[in-house]
């Protein structure tokens, strides 16, 4: 990368670690508020669970994760008695029920490894995600990663030296099956079938989503730090940070118009450009090594596009694997060369790069985890954990799981579905087939726990689109609701992905049963 910008050096980084320490300590003295506690801590990737302990998210660019920082993390895990482990939709490894100093002690470990935990929180640029397979996956465009890697640099380089918008997201994909959401974050990329990235701007969930807006098209993807630099600076220029809930890229759309937000933006990569010093030059990958044996049987093995080497897939419920399972992992691919493990947007877990031997050993490790589609639903913390979180989705994906399992449905009979505890969207609930938001929902005048419904969103390029609200149900009529779809979906011999797109009406029916309770 031809960068000026250099990551955080290490003096740099401790001053940052004292101030954190420093917080932590007074927060812990009950000398600042749980919301000021927020507005410090979130800089340094970590914030306050409900109850006495804390979070830490840490960046893992592109769901990358080498085995020595597998090791790491598994060995944090263990020296600190951490009991659950959360992989997010921003491909981040979060480690929950903290103390408030061993979040502290976590942060200044990683960074020696080579992670970072600032920006993972707060008003700060967000872990950059990328498709999980990139590289690997037979069929697919190309490999994005080294360009999620650069962008991971160069914002960690600017990281506090620019007016960045709040909870800056880029992400690469490359394919349109959309993996890592480009074409509705701050910035994407989305590889094409020559190689080249589309670039969409000013995307985004949660509150008053957007879909991006498509910058420019077939562009050279070494210059994809241009398009950062510039969609930084349009943001620098116009964006709102007067009022925190609108200093995001999105709420452009509205007070520029699509056109002069798409006229700036040209105009400052232009800028960017004519500065020079931002081309990403990258080597081109070879071999990690030689595939061997025949293509194993196994459900969850799957054949590379290089000949001979498999990846292999584990779903952990609702993107927590047993903390153990890192470890465990960890020990099975210490001696396999060139193993990887890859965090998907969706709480799956990757390992890649193995023979045919390895990846039965790996698939042996790696039991446990989701056997359907439906059981590989996507799931935030939820209220339990998270102070803004209104509903308790995590819960409410282990209820789906035991109904599931009792009712016994064949797999696809019910989709995966994503579950958000709050607006914000972080199960990316906007964009399921089935989606659920936490909510509240009044019966006699009186306000209940719920989840308002949502279907038929897509992340697909060229489909996007954004679910349909269906109304507000009790939470605990949901697995109820998706009980009687599936009894509806199985009576008709098929798969809900099949039976949906003609039975739109039968759905919001089985769906008004609970939303019109009063």
């Amino acid at each position: 990368m031809g960068s000026s910008e250099t990551m955080y050096g290490e003096s740099e980084f401790v001053k940052e670690m004292g101030l954190f320490r420093e917080a932590a300590q007074r927060f812990g003295r009950a000398e600042i508020t749980r919301k000021e506690y927020k507005g410090i801590s979130g800089r340094y990737g970590s914030y306050a669970q409900k109850g006495d302990c804390c979070m830490l998210r840490l960046r893992i660019p592109g769901g990358a994760l080498s085995k020595e920082n597998l090791e790491f993390i598994a060995g944090c895990v263990e020296e600190h008695h951490i009991d659950m482990v959360h992989l997010t939709t921003c491909q981040s490894v979060q480690l929950h029920n903290l103390e408030l100093q061993t979040a502290c002690d976590i942060a200044e470990s990683a960074f020696a490894r080579g992670i970072h935990t600032l920006g993972g929180g707060g008003d700060y640029p967000r872990n950059i995600t990328a498709s999980p397979l990139t590289g690997v996956e037979p069929g697919v465009h190309g490999d994005v990663l080294p360009y999620a890697k650069a962008a991971e640099s160069y914002l960690m380089g600017i990281f506090g030296r620019t007016s960045l918008p709040r909870k800056m997201k880029i992400g690469f994909s490359d394919s349109n099956r959309n993996a890592a959401h480009a074409t509705f974050r701050d910035l994407g990329f989305v590889c094409d079938s020559g190689g080249t990235f589309d670039v969409y701007i000013a995307g985004g969930l949660g509150k008053d989503p957007r879909m991006g807006l498509k910058a420019a098209q077939g562009i050279d993807p070494g210059d994809a730090l241009y398009h950062i630099r510039a969609m930084t600076g349009v943001f620098e220029t116009h964006g709102d940070r007067s009022d925190r809930s609108r200093a995001r890229t999105r709420y452009m759309q509205d007070s520029l118009g699509k056109e002069r937000l798409l006229r700036a933006y040209r105009e400052h990569l232009e800028e960017a450009k004519a500065a020079g010093g931002l081309g990403i030059s990258t080597e081109a990958s070879s071999e990690c090594k030689a595939g061997e044996g025949r293509a194993p049987s196994h459900p969850r093995v799957h054949a590379q596009r290089q000949p001979g080497l498999y990846y292999v897939s584990y779903h952990p419920i609702g993107g927590d694997p047993p903390p153990s399972k890192l470890g465990e992992i960890y020990d099975t691919i210490a001696d396999m060369d060139g193993a990887e493990v890859r965090i998907a947007p969706y709480g799956t877990v990757y390992v890649i790069n193995c023979t045919s031997g390895e990846a039965l050993r790996v698939a042996d490790s790696t039991e446990g985890g989701a056997e359907t589609v439906f059981q590989s639903s996507v799931s935030c913390v939820g209220s339990s954990i998270c102070q803004i979180g209104q509903g308790d989705s995590r819960s409410l994906l282990d209820e789906l799981v035991d109904m599931e399992r009792r009712r016994g449905f064949c797999d696809g009979v019910l989709p995966r579905v994503r579950i958000s505890g709050c607006t914000s969207s972080c199960g990316a609930h906007q964009v399921g087939s089935l989606g659920f938001r936490g909510a509240t929902k009044r019966i006699g005048g009186r306000p209940f726990p719920g989840f308002e419904v949502f279907v038929n969103g897509s992340h697909v390029r060229g489909e996007e689109r954004f679910g349909i609200s269906l109304g507000v149900m009790l939470d605990f009529d949901v697995p109820l609701f998706l009980g009687d779809l599936g009894d509806v979906v199985s009576a008709a011999g098929t798969t809900y992905d099949l039976w949906n797109p003609s039975h739109g009406p039968d759905l919001e029916a089985i769906a008004r049963v609970y939303t019109e309770k009063t």
